[in-house]
Order: C-alpha cells, then structure tokens, then sequence
C-alpha cells in the first residue's frame, strides 16, 4: 500500500507540472489572440483608398443593374477609363431611361467621393441626371439627391464630394451610412442617346 501511494504521489507531482505548463502555455495563447484581434480591428477602421463599384470587366456586373425601359446595355472595348471594358448605354426616347444599380457597398461614410467616367461621342453637349436614394422604399423628389451634369464631346469625369450630398428640398443630408439605390439617366431625351461609362467608385481623402 505504501508503495502504490508512493507512486500515486509521484504521478500527482508530474500531472501538477504538467498542468502549470499548460496553464502558461493558454496564457501565451490568450495574450497572442488578444493582440491580433487588436490587429485586426485596428486595419478595419480604414477603408480602402477607393473601392470600385462597378468596372464593367465582365457580364456577372450586367446582373447587378437593373434593366428599365427603353434602355439597352453592353460591354464595350471602346472608351475605358479602368481595364479594358466600359458600359455601352444606349438611351431612347422615354420619361428617364437610364441606369440603376443598389450598390453592394451601402456603407459610404468612410468614403469622400463618388466618382465615375463617361464618353460622350456626341458632338454636342447633353445632360446626365444622377439622384442617390438613402431608404429602400423610393423618396419623393424634394427629400432625395438630384443633379445634372452637362457632358462635353469626349471624355468626361464625374466628381462629387458625398458631403454634397443634400435632399433637393428638405435640405437634408443622405445618411451615408444607407445607400440604397443609385440611378443615372437622360431626362426626356428627344432622340437615342449613347453613352460609355466606366469605374463607378468611391473614393477616401488619402488617396
């Protein structure tokens, strides 16, 4: 009996070192994990220079707009700003033909601009109107964001500071936490317009 309990207190001693090593071993694991979640988190709150929204590289990006009346769309390899791809627009006589698109990206407020390219191969100026929805279910006119861009022959850059972005007649400003829906089009165009846009992106400051 003294013999087994000889051994038996061995055992015990051994099986308590083994736990103390463990015991440190979790320790170093736990502060390594506490470390790297800090890592993680810290790269989380800086959002990219520029996200791309669309670039229109591939037909995967046609199923992501959404296709309205009298509007027909295309790649092109004519006229791109980023890759080797545009968006060919074609526009016909209609209220607002045009694009529409619910960006994947509803958070913008990390973001300072948004931005795109359009070639207008008309050798007259036209307008383009653009409006930002920030709800899901469509907001009257006067609590929505509306513009309208004229279009030179050409190339043509898009720019617009998303502090900008104020309702036309509330004069509020979108919740840029909740883009819902971005539409640009023609108003009432009188004949067939043609378009090719390109690199649909959000842009930060530190770029």
């Amino acid at each position: 009996m003294d013999g087994f309990w000889a051994r038996g207190a061995g055992t015990s001693s051994v099986g308590s070192r083994r736990d103390i090593r463990i015991m440190l071993l979790l320790r170093r694991i736990t502060a390594l994990l506490v470390v790297l979640v800090v890592i993680a988190a810290s790269c989380g709150i800086t959002a990219p220079s520029e996200l791309i929204l669309f670039d229109f590289e591939s037909d995967a990006e046609l199923d992501l707009l959404r296709w309205n009346c009298h509007t027909l769309f295309a790649l092109s390899d004519l006229h791109a700003s980023h890759g080797i791809r545009s968006l060919r627009m074609d526009l016909f006589p209609f209220e607002y033909p045009g694009l529409e698109f619910s960006p994947q990206q509803k958070d913008w407020s990390k973001y300072n601009t948004f931005s795109f390219d359009v070639y207008n191969p008309s050798e007259s100026p036209v307008q383009l109107s653009i409006r930002i929805d920030d709800r899901k279910k469509p907001p009257p006119f006067n609590d929505r964001y509306n513009n309208r861009f004229v279009l030179n022959h050409g190339n043509n850059h898009i720019s617009i500071p998303l502090n900008n972005l104020i309702t036309s007649g509330t004069k509020r400003r979108l919740n840029l936490a909740s883009i819902y829906t971005v539409y640009i089009f023609a108003t009432h165009p009188a004949s067939k317009q043609t378009f090719y846009i390109d690199a649909i992106r959000l842009t930060a400051a530190n770029l």
